[in-house]
């Protein structure tokens, strides 16, 4: 994920090293929140079936990624000066969507809502939002596009809910 592009369309260093510090940020957020997970012990889980292992190993990953991006970036001049092309407001939807992402975790799930219905909530919200141009564009009015973000919420809702209640073990908020 680059967040910006030189005039010439070209990725610019310094886009891809605010990226790269977002996706440290995240990669780490994830690894240290699968670590603080319930490991199970009083089920006598295999420690290679652990709740957080995969979560662990993809967040290390993320962090890893970001940090060899990071790398690159100073290597390809990023702190050097600002680029011209360089414009916080185009960011404006990204940083929209993780306002609502950090919504979502810390206060709706965060503050006793059910976790299914946090997940249908968000889900179908964040679709109603940013996806409106296209359903708009494609000719399908506003009821139709809430019946479809509606459908995607609940069943995204219940399957999310499932796998990790009944699957994984992981008990849900």
């Amino acid at each position: 994920m680059s967040m910006e592009s030189t005039p010439g369309g070209e990725v610019s260093p310094l886009g891809d090293f605010v990226s790269a510090l977002v996706w440290v940020a995240i990669g780490a957020a994830i690894t240290i929140g699968a670590w603080n997970m319930d490991r199970l012990e009083h089920l006598h889980i295999n420690q290679y079936e652990i709740p957080g292992l995969v979560p662990g190993l993809l967040g290390f990953a993320v962090f890893m990624l970001g940090v060899a991006l990071a790398v690159r970036a100073v290597l390809q001049g990023a702190l050097q000066s600002r680029p011209a092309g360089f414009s916080v407001a185009g960011q404006g939807r990204i940083l929209l969507a993780l306002v609502a992402m950090v919504g979502y975790s810390v206060v709706l799930v965060g503050h006793g809502v059910p976790f299914w219905l946090a997940t249908f909530v968000f889900v179908s919200g964040f679709i109603l939002f940013f996806d409106r141009e296209r359903q708009t564009g494609l000719g399908r009015s506003t009821a139709k596009r809430v019946m479809l973000a509606a459908v995607c919420g609940a069943v995204t809702s219940a399957v999310v809910t499932f796998a990790f209640q009944d699957i994984f073990y992981v008990r849900l908020p």
